[in-house]
């Protein structure tokens, strides 16, 4: 008897071993996402065209890694030094995301060697740093160690002792492309979309002037068939209404302190009106080493952790920061 209940729970431990193995295998053994296929494109810097074995087209973007957009300063340059190593060639992408624009976010590597990082090396890539929590930790260190190294030689973008990050370049393009300010009327209409904005909207600055159709009301909008933009709030409170200045107010105020032209967002105005001991007047990004004053675009989109505060525009110059593109004339 006792023979036989070693030999039941010897065969119960048997299994138990076979089942945890074959679960730590599974879980070890974390399944990755592979496409393999040809570049048959090179859009930019960091993003691709791959067509597979079944003639399917995967337009990739590199993860932890972000380079100049075509346009910008290296952009070309960029995109060359990536064609050269990869266009024609049969790639391995390994990946787990697809980002809201459906582009499949990945490494690509060409004979197991990481092009991720090859861009960054010879300078024409930055570390994508926002992103970095979503590599592997032995990534994050090797691409910000590879940034430095390009750096610190000087080599592709980095010949330019501040270049522009290509997020702070696309917003002062949305800011060119903004031009003159809107006539009365703080509600701004895409003829596209049919959809309104009003001056506490995210999209309120994003709309090219040739898409741009004014209203005075929200009211007026809605009544030539225009929608509530998605991301607008459904209503705005009294409160914060009476803190959104007329658009001629604003315009005047644009004229006389070159102010940023047009009924910016409550949360703007009052952040440019505060005391700089409170609020601090100049705000400066530790990584592309630029200052925004109070009554620039891009002082609000400093992320905190890149965030470093000065008194006044010497104080910031003094320590090696230059004023962003897109500030107007103090």
């Amino acid at each position: 008897m006792r023979l036989r209940i070693k030999a039941a729970l010897f065969s119960v431990l048997m299994l138990a071993c076979v089942w945890t193995g074959a679960v730590a295998q599974q879980t070890s053994n974390t399944v990755q996402l592979v496409i393999e296929g040809k570049v048959i494109r090179v859009s930019d810097g960091d993003t691709i065209a791959v067509l597979d074995k079944d003639n399917k087209q995967h337009k990739i973007r590199f993860q932890g890694i972000d380079a100049p957009e075509s346009k910008q300063d290296f952009g070309q340059a960029s995109k060359e030094n990536l064609s050269k190593m990869i266009f024609g060639k049969q790639v391995t992408v390994v990946w787990e995301k697809v980002d809201k624009y459906r582009r499949t976010v990945g490494k690509v590597l060409l004979d197991g060697k990481d092009i991720n990082i090859e861009q960054v090396k010879a300078g024409f890539a930055w570390h994508y740093k926002k992103y970095a929590d979503e590599q592997p930790p032995e990534d994050r260190f090797t691409y910000a160690r590879a940034e430095e190294t390009a750096r610190a030689g000087k080599l592709g973008l980095w010949q330019d002792p501040n270049p522009t990050p290509p997020g702070e370049w696309r917003v002062e393009v949305k800011t060119e492309r903004w031009g003159p300010a809107p006539p009365d009327g703080t509600v701004i209409g895409n003829k596209s979309s049919k959809k309104y904005h009003r001056a506490d909207c995210p999209g309120y600055r994003d709309m090219s002037e040739k898409n741009r159709v004014f209203f005075k009301t929200v009211e007026e909008a809605e009544a030539a068939g225009y929608k509530r933009a998605g991301n607008c709030s459904p209503e705005i409170s009294a409160s914060r209404a009476a803190s959104v200045p007329k658009t001629s107010t604003i315009s005047a105020q644009a004229q006389s302190a070159q102010a940023v032209p047009v009924a910016a967002p409550a949360s703007v105005a009052a952040t440019a009106t505060m005391p700089a001991a409170v609020t601090g007047e100049i705000i400066g990004n530790k990584n592309s080493k630029i200052y925004h004053r109070a009554n620039c675009p891009g002082y609000k989109n400093v992320s905190e952790k890149n965030q470093v505060r000065f008194k006044n525009v010497e104080e910031a110059e003094a320590a090696g920061y230059r004023v962003a593109k897109n500030c107007p004339a103090p």
